[in-house]
């Protein structure tokens, strides 16, 4: 015989919705049973927990795994568990059952549906969730092979910390394992971590996380891509954007369509449909890729219908004009020229390092059409940064062409180049290019 631990969520939405707070504090020693519910259309693998013919909730996705493998291992077509623990808020019980055999090796998805999917657009991928499955796989690896405690609490906070922006299937499977092993572990802290996780399964049921979670990967993401200047180091597919988007739209359940709708129960489509981690991040890369090319209208966010992250999303590609494009400019420049270090310099103290200013504004922001040194000199004379203007490092020829062999190349050519002067050439641009990366991306 094995013995098997799952928790059961959903309460405030069932039969117990009224007095969910009540029946959660007086469950533990409750006998349920564990009923699969193929009509459920919302998910065909839900398995419903009943006390007697009382709705109590649902098996958390994330352990429907284990449920499916204990039925197919013992032959059974229900289970019956007691409740050994129980949560208040979120309410989760946990529910612990003794069954005959476990089928490990049992696979209850069905993905045939993704057979003829196919996206081959540019793979947007945050650099979060990318590291997420290396790290669920070390931490596994570090706990059955009882490693350094210290490196194991180490790679369990960055887990707790980041797990949840993944709502792929692999990533739900993957947590009960390492919520088993942490539970199992003789370290307080590490269990806790396990209870932790535990109490974390029904967040994307609460309308506030789903939010969270979708104003990082549609909101933020985004942004993030346009400020690194994706479009300037990629191939960006323009041509091809009618198509991908129809590859997109291809998705199986809608799922690109139910994003259009609503972002935010997006989130919780894609959690009850069990999407494989492959194809969900393809669909996300794709979302990003329109989302950056301004080919998205949302036609609501959230419940609320809160309107702030829809201007949000037109305004991103959303080109800025000629006007205020130079007022932004000319305060990042403001901002660089009373900017100071550590120990209190101004970071900009020599005038010739205005000859790693023109190689940022000339070459990757085409203030002037070419990369003419008095030209330059008069334009930022125009603006106010020239003689006479007040600051203690003014823009003037002779320092500009003083460091030509910075002024007139771009930035990224530099890298043959050493020494002190280089040092401060280098530290003007990286900080210039970050202010104007932040306000108003690369162009």
């Amino acid at each position: 015989m094995e013995i098997i631990r799952f928790d059961i969520v959903g309460l405030a939405h069932n039969d117990v919705r009224n007095y969910w707070k009540e029946y959660a504090a007086g469950a533990i020693g409750k006998q349920l049973t564990m009923q699969p519910q193929s009509e459920n259309a919302e998910d065909p693998y839900a398995v419903r927990a009943r006390e007697g013919s009382l709705h109590v909730g649902y098996v958390a996705v994330t352990d429907l795994d284990v449920v499916y493998q204990a039925l197919k291992g013992s032959g059974l077509k229900r289970l019956r568990g007691v409740v050994v623990e129980s949560n208040p808020e979120p309410p989760v019980l946990t529910v612990e059952c003794e069954v005959e055999n476990i089928d490990w090796d049992y696979e209850p998805f069905d993905d045939s549906v993704y057979a003829g999917w196919r996206y081959d657009g540019l793979s947007l991928v945050p650099k979060k969730l990318e590291t997420l499955g290396d790290l669920t796989i070390d931490l596994e690896d570090a706990l059955i092979s009882k490693g350094d405690t210290e490196s194991i609490r180490h790679m369990t906070k960055n887990l707790l910390n980041v797990h949840l922006y993944d709502i792929s299937r692999e990533m739900t499977r993957d947590r009960y394992r390492i919520e088993r092993l942490l539970a199992q572990h003789s370290d307080r802290e590490l269990k806790e971590a396990a209870n932790q996780m535990r109490r974390q399964k029904g967040m994307l049921m609460r309308h506030v996380h789903r939010d969270k979670v979708a104003r990082y990967l549609f909101l933020k993401v985004p942004r993030e891509f346009k400020q690194k200047g994706i479009e300037q180091s990629h191939y960006t597919f323009d041509n091809r954007l009618d198509e991908l988007e129809q590859q997109l739209r291809a998705f199986p359940y809608h799922l690109y369509d139910k994003f259009l709708n609503d972002p935010v129960d997006f989130l919780r489509e894609v959690y009850y449909k069990h999407v494989p981690r492959q194809y969900l991040l393809k669909l996300l890369s794709g979302i990003v890729l329109m989302l950056l090319k301004g080919r998205v209208e949302i036609k609501q966010w959230g419940r609320e219908g809160d309107t702030e992250p829809i201007k949000r999303i037109q305004s991103l590609c959303k080109p800025i004009n000629t006007t205020d494009r130079e007022k932004v400019i000319k305060q990042a420049l403001c901002d660089l020229l009373q900017m100071k270090d550590a120990e209190g310099h101004l970071i900009i103290r020599q005038k010739n390092q205005w000859a790693g200013i023109m190689s940022v504004l000339v070459h990757e922001y085409h203030v002037i059409d070419e990369p003419d040194m008095r030209a330059f000199c008069r334009k930022m004379d125009e603006w106010g940064f020239g003689k006479g203007s007040g600051y203690d490092s003014s823009c003037d020829y002779e320092n500009v062409a003083g460091a030509s062999d910075y002024a007139q190349f771009p930035f990224k050519d530099w890298s043959n180049k050493k020494g002190t002067a280089c040092r401060r050439q280098v530290l003007a641009a990286t900080e210039l290019r970050g202010l104007l990366k932040a306000k108003i991306g690369y162009f």
